[in-house]
């Protein structure tokens, strides 16, 4: 299968908001390609099919100051991967698979790997018992790859 390539300008100028655009659109098709079909982009509602992903802006950071302004920013996002545990004979299993598919588009369409995952046990609606993977996603010219 041919995996998209999404554009950063490198070498150009993009505005925040491009750059904001470019980094959700590349990790948003990096989970599709991964298999979920539904990608939430508020942490506060609450998943109708498992398993799904959950997709935040975490953090910006400016760099490259000037007396004015900053020039640019880094972003920084977080991932929650949600798999069902509900009577499931092995959950961790089905999410850790979950993350090795979407952790190999990540790194072919953002050209860098996850940095850390977090995984734990949680119940979403009160009743349904969940595994999560919590990926905080490396700022942008921040570590491997970069």
């Amino acid at each position: 299968m041919d995996i998209p390539t999404i554009e950063f300008n490198r070498g150009k100028s993009m505005t925040a908001l491009e750059k904001y655009q470019a980094e959700r659109s590349c990790i948003s098709e990096a989970l599709k390609l991964a298999g979920l079909t539904e990608i939430l982009y508020n942490k506060d509602n609450i998943p109708k099919s498992l398993p799904c992903a959950i997709l935040i802006l975490d953090s910006e950071t400016g760099k490259n100051g000037t007396s004015r302004q900053y020039v640019s920013t880094d972003l920084a996002w977080t991932v929650f991967l949600i798999v069902n545990a509900q009577n499931v004979s092995d959950p961790d299993s089905e999410l850790y698979s979950l993350k090795e598919k979407f952790r190999s588009y990540y790194q072919k369409l953002m050209n860098r790997d996850l940095p850390s995952v977090e995984y734990y046990t949680s119940r979403i609606d009160g009743t349904r018992l969940v595994r999560i993977a919590k990926i905080d996603l490396l700022k942008t010219g921040i570590g491997a790859g970069s």
